[in-house]
């Protein structure tokens, strides 16, 4: 999702600051990639310029190599991030977090993923949007053999999912992107979690 939402984003705005583990090249001139040690996040300088974050940062349990570290990325390091961008002053945030969420869950997947949001709906921030998609179908720098089997399927039974069950289909990494900026961006004050069918309608927008 946030390759799509630094391009999007670049189309907007006169500049876009990308926060990243890695070095990312970017083709346009108005997008800086800044590099920062998630573990020691303490500088916080590249923050005070940006007025609206957009956190689409995650791994795998497998990638990770261990719960512990799993929920380091998928937690700690979206949490630290997002608090620092408050005490900034930093006014409306967009995460992407994903459908069945729970904190109080047996499984560290929907359990990790439902702490993040519990806890970042606490901080005052003016605006919150939380990103509840299924499947993200998009092209990924690496492989994860387990998430392309899970595509294929949800290929095939996405059309069958109605009712209760839509909020399950899968859905672009592009159309989450575009949902995501479109809500930041229509002014709206509050708390908000998007799923399959508000993330559609928004990606139109």
């Amino acid at each position: 999702v946030g390759s799509y939402l630094v391009e999007n984003l670049s189309k907007l705005y006169p500049k876009v600051i990308s926060i990243s583990r890695r070095k990312i090249k970017f083709s346009k001139k108005n997008i800086s990639n800044v590099i920062v040690d998630f573990d020691n996040l303490e500088n916080d300088n590249i923050l005070k310029e940006i007025d609206h974050l957009y956190i689409a940062l995650g791994t795998t349990r497998k990638k990770a190599g261990s719960a512990e570290n799993f929920e380091k990325v998928d937690y700690h390091y979206c949490i630290n991030l997002a608090r620092i961008a408050n005490n900034c002053g930093v006014k409306r945030i967009s995460i992407v977090s994903s459908v069945g969420s729970n904190p109080n869950s047996n499984l560290l997947y929907p359990r990790t993923k439902g702490r993040l949001e519990k806890e970042l709906s606490k901080l005052p921030f003016e605006h919150i949007s939380i990103m509840k998609p299924g499947i993200i179908l998009g092209n990924r720098k690496e492989s994860r053999i387990f998430e392309q089997i899970a595509k294929y399927i949800f290929s095939i039974v996405s059309p069958l999912l109605f009712g209760s069950l839509i909020k399950y289909k899968s859905i672009h990494a592009n159309d989450i992107s575009k949902a995501m900026i479109y809500q930041v961006s229509c002014g709206k004050n509050g708390v908000f979690q998007l799923e399959f069918q508000k993330l559609m309608e928004f990606s139109k927008k």
